[in-house]
């Protein structure tokens, strides 16, 4: 494989882990003004599912651990 084939790839990648992070970040209230600048200026519209599917995963999470916990 040459640098060209694996350059979108680890381009892509990157972009995911850096949503992540910045989703991650937001969801604590960690992320710095700099970060956050940048991601809106980045893609808006990524960021916005990338939350909605954390918050969504968030809740099932959070709905599974209390029926968990609860006694039947």
């Amino acid at each position: 494989m040459t640098d060209k084939e694996t350059t979108p790839k680890k381009s892509k990648l990157r972009a995911i882990l850096s949503y992540t992070q910045s989703v991650l970040g937001m969801f604590v209230g960690i992320q710095s003004n700099e970060k956050r600048e940048e991601d809106m200026k980045d893609g808006l519209e990524r960021m916005i599912y990338a939350g909605l599917g954390t918050l969504v995963l968030f809740v099932i999470v959070v709905v599974a651990a209390v029926k968990i916990a609860l006694p039947s």
